[in-house]
Order: C-alpha cells, then sequence, then structure tokens
C-alpha cells in the first residue's frame, strides 16, 4: 500500500480480496492479492508489513488468517494491468457508503427507542451504567462484558427502558442458554442501577463437561510458540492460575530461589502461593523486564497473539484437536491432573482458589480411574531422581539400588 510503514502488521485491519493497493516492484499501484492463499486457499489476509527489494521498491507482504502463512504476490511486469478497475470499484464502494450514509441519516427511516427516548439517550444511558459499575467495584471484565450485552440488545432492537421489550429480544435472540443467563444479570444489574426491579425469565444454564487435552498436545502447543507467549502457557499448565492472574503477576511475586509465585486473585477467589519448576523458572527468567509485571501485556493482546501461533502450529502439527485449545484449558488440564494423582479434592480446591467446592467437583467427573496407565522411569542418580520429581514423577520403591519413579500417561 502507498505510503504504508512496516508498523501496519498483522494486528491492523483485515483486508479482503480488493479493498486496498499495493506497491509493486516497478512502483505501480496495484490491488491486493486475488489468488487464494498458496498453502490453504483462503481469500482472507492480513497486511504484514512491507518487503523490500534489490532494486530499492517496496512491495506488500500478506498473512494468510486461514492458515498463518506468510507470502507476497508476484510484481506486475511493464504493460501489465490488474484485473479489476480500482478506480471504479473505490468509486463505488464510495457510493454504497454515501447511500447508507444518508439512509442513516433520514428522518423517515430513523426509529425512537421509546417514547421520549432516543437512541442517544440509550447510549448515554450505557456510559452512565458503565460508570455505576465501576463505582460500585466490579471488575473490568464485567464491565466490559455486561456493557457489551446492553449495546447488543440495542442493536437487535430491544427497548431498554421496557423490561418486557428485552424479554422478548432475550427469547427470539439464537443465544444460547449460557449467553443469555449472562443478558439477564447485565439487564438485572442495569435496573439495580435506577432502582428498578423485574421479574426476570429463568434459563437453566447447561454446564458441559471442558474440553482435556493430552499432556503430549499441551507441549507441543507451548514448543511451538514464541518465547513469552510459550513462558505464560507454561504458567498456565504449571499453576493452573487464570489468564488474568498470570497477566497481573509481578516481578516482585517470583520467587526465583524457592521456585515459587505469588496469585493476585480475581473473581473473588484465594491468595495463594504455588510451586513452578526450574524450567519455569528459567524461562521467566529470561524475559526482558520492561515493567513492573512480567508479560508486560493484557489478556486480549496475548490472546490475539496465541490465536494465530495457535492456528498455524495446528495446522504445521496436523492435529486439528489444538484448535480446542483455549488459555482456560489449562487451568481444566492441571486441575484434572492433580486430582488424578493426589485424589484430593480439598488440595485441588485450595490450588484452584475456589472458596466453594461444587466449583471444584467437576473435575471428578473428568477421569476413568478404571485405565490407569504409567510411564516408568529409573533414577541411577541423587541428580536424576530430582529431575524425574520436576518432571511430575511420583517415587515408587528401590529395585537393586536403583529408584523407580511413576507417571501417569
Amino acid at each position: 500500500m502507498a505510503g504504508l510503514t512496516p508498523e501496519d502488521s498483522i494486528f491492523g485491519n483485515k483486508a479482503s480480496s480488493n479493498d486496498c493497493k499495493s506497491e509493486s516492484a516497478d512502483g505501480s499501484a496495484g490491488t491486493n492479492p486475488l489468488n487464494p492463499c498458496p498453502r490453504c486457499g483462503s481469500t482472507k489476509f492480513y497486511r504484514d508489513g512491507l518487503r523490500r527489494l534489490a532494486n530499492g521498491h517496496k512491495i506488500q507482504r500478506w498473512l494468510c488468517s486461514g492458515c498463518s502463512y506468510r507470502f507476497t504476490i508476484k510484481p506486475l511486469q511493464k504493460n501489465q494491468e490488474w484485473p479489476i478497475n480500482t478506480k471504479t470499484d473505490l468509486l463505488s464502494t464510495r457510493q454504497i457508503c454515501a447511500t447508507e450514509v444518508a439512509k442513516n441519516l433520514d428522518p423517515q427511516t430513523e426509529t425512537k427507542t421509546v417514547a421520549g427516548e432516543s437512541p442517544l439517550d440509550c447510549k448515554g444511558k450505557i456510559v452512565e451504567f458503565s460508570f455505576w459499575m465501576l463505582k460500585e467495584a466490579y471488575s473490568q471484565a464485567t464491565i466490559k462484558t455486561r456493557t457489551k450485552i446492553l449495546k447488543r440488545l440495542i442493536k437487535l432492537g430491544a427497548d431498554v427502558f421496557n423490561p418486557e421489550s428485552v424479554k422478548e429480544t432475550i427469547a427470539k435472540h439464537t443465544w444460547g442458554n449460557a449467553r443469555r443467563c449472562i443478558a439477564v444479570d447485565a439487564y438485572t444489574c442495569f435496573l439495580q442501577m435506577q432502582g428498578l426491579k423485574w421479574d426476570p425469565p429463568i434459563y437453566n444454564r447447561i454446564r458441559k463437561l471442558p474440553f482435556i487435552p493430552t499432556e503430549n498436545e499441551a507441549d507441543q502447543l507451548i514448543g511451538g510458540c514464541n518465547k513469552r507467549m510459550a513462558t505464560y502457557l507454561q504458567l498456565l499448565k504449571e499453576t493452573a492460575v487464570r489468564c488474568g492472574e498470570a497477566c497481573q503477576l509481578l516481578w516482585v511475586d517470583v520467587d526465583s530461589i524457592g521456585g515459587s509465585i505469588v496469585v493476585t486473585p480475581e473473581k473473588g477467589s484465594n491468595s495463594r502461593k504455588l510451586k513452578i519448576s526450574a524450567k519455569l523458572v528459567s524461562m521467566i527468567n529470561e524475559l526482558p523486564r520492561t515493567g513492573k509485571t512480567v508479560f508486560d501485556s493484557t489478556t486480549d493482546a496475548l490472546r490475539k497473539s496465541f490465536t494465530l501461533q495457535r492456528r498455524h502450529i495446528a495446522h504445521k502439527m496436523k492435529n486439528p484437536r489444538l484448535m480446542q485449545i483455549t488459555f482456560h484449558t489449562f487451568r481444566h488440564w492441571k486441575a484434572t491432573m492433580e486430582y488424578h494423582k493426589t485424589r484430593d479434592i480439598l488440595h485441588v480446591m485450595q490450588m484452584l482458589g475456589h472458596r466453594s467446592i461444587q466449583n471444584t467437583l467437576v473435575y471428578t467427573r473428568l477421569i476413568d480411574f478404571k485405565d490407569d496407565e504409567y510411564v516408568a522411569r529409573i533414577a541411577h542418580s541423587e541428580q536424576e531422581a530430582c529431575q524425574l520429581i520436576e518432571s511430575g514423577f511420583e517415587f515408587v520403591c528401590d529395585f537393586s539400588g536403583n529408584k523407580l519413579f511413576r507417571k501417569r500417561k
């Protein structure tokens, strides 16, 4: 793209097949690649900076949103034209946009949310609602979710000043019961701000069992990520902390000598001190200290980066199960494996920071103890024994002067 800077990377706007220009080797203007991705055939791309050619010209580089494959298009030869009329396409796009704007400004098509209340009044109430939740000490994640839900209800045509209209909108929309429960809670809180009440609909939330990957799959995903993301995922795997708790981890909370971290809790859970392996301590110490927090990033930014890296690794390993792994999957995995090893639900509850054992009991249903399979290892020295224990192996017995260890698969 003419005037495009290297900062316009994969985190910029997604580019369609003919909505922006690129600069070819001879300096002429062109468009996005019209051909699909050479690896997976996708037609959706991200701009991924510029590639400088030997003659000094720059050419657009692309990142496929389907498989994260980076590629460039072949520069145009002399007297070669692009197969579309860019000027005509841009003109037609502007005409469509102008038509939409005129339609939005037409007073006959403007809809009032309720008599005497305009959409601007609703937006003002939403802003007031977010500030009210902030003063009431709600978490940032709760404020963001409930504000987003109310904006969505308004967009679907609900009258937020009429509870019956909100009930009807929630019932007609194609949400699952879990999402409907969140919408009901958000609107209940909105009415609470105004000192009002309503008879909320009752939806039975279906709690599905979480996806639990194998340890080999979790290690494959961690090993394929960059250094910061691999450290972040290894922390989630070893400690079962929430992704927000991991982002809040301060350098002063890491005890490199004792091999432990202090977790600042989220969602009303308990504070806790958790052991970490020497491998994880080494990975954390290799990260640059650019701020007070270890990862110096937000959860949303890390999640976007993780999504791209996960897609690339799943395609490379030919394992679609990796696409089901999220940040919270590592919490489920660790809790399941810990209960599998100790059979102590109170220990798992303390590790997760739960205040109610009902939230912890779900992990007892994820394990079938009938078919226990183990991996056996022999330690010939104290150093080998320490390494096995740090890797999760448990001591079994002494045999012929050697120590036997085992670990569940």
